[in-house]
């Protein structure tokens, strides 16, 4: 059971991580 939550917040956190990721990349490249 615990290791379903932690494998599920593992993917939470690297969507995440995606998402900042691509926002901050089109933020520099509107700059």
């Amino acid at each position: 059971m615990s290791t379903i939550i932690s494998y599920f917040l593992f993917l939470l956190v690297l969507l995440i991580l995606t998402l900042v990721l691509f926002i901050g990349l089109r933020t520099i490249r509107l700059i």
